[in-house]
């Protein structure tokens, strides 16, 4: 198992770029003094987002690998993985705002 994370790891830039992206959003939590459900919530749609660019990338290296996947296939797993990154990424946004605004909004 852990060598199939490493290869997704490995194979996926932009995996790699999403865990940076939770560095300033803990930071923003320390900063901010969230309460515990507020790290609750940040905690799972990181993760949610996260997982999303793990799966997406292992379906991609599984077209790479089966012979037996058609194109048309392989362009609809490629597309619906894209496109739960992208869901997972609005939801994530969508959290992170509804967490942080208010928080900077009192601090102002």
């Amino acid at each position: 198992m852990l060598n199939g994370l490493r290869k997704v790891f490995v194979n996926d830039a932009g995996l790699t770029a999403q865990i940076f992206l939770t560095i300033p959003i803990i930071a923003g939590g320390i900063l901010l003094q969230l309460n515990a459900v507020q790290w609750v919530l940040v905690i799972i749609v990181t993760l949610l987002f996260i997982v999303a660019g793990v799966f997406r990338t292992a379906a991609i290296l599984q077209i790479r690998n089966d012979s037996s996947i058609s194109a048309f296939q392989a362009t609809r797993i490629r597309l619906m993985g894209n496109s739960l990154v992208v869901i997972m990424a609005g939801l994530s946004l969508f959290t992170y705002m509804m967490v942080f605004i208010p928080r900077i909004v009192v601090m102002l």
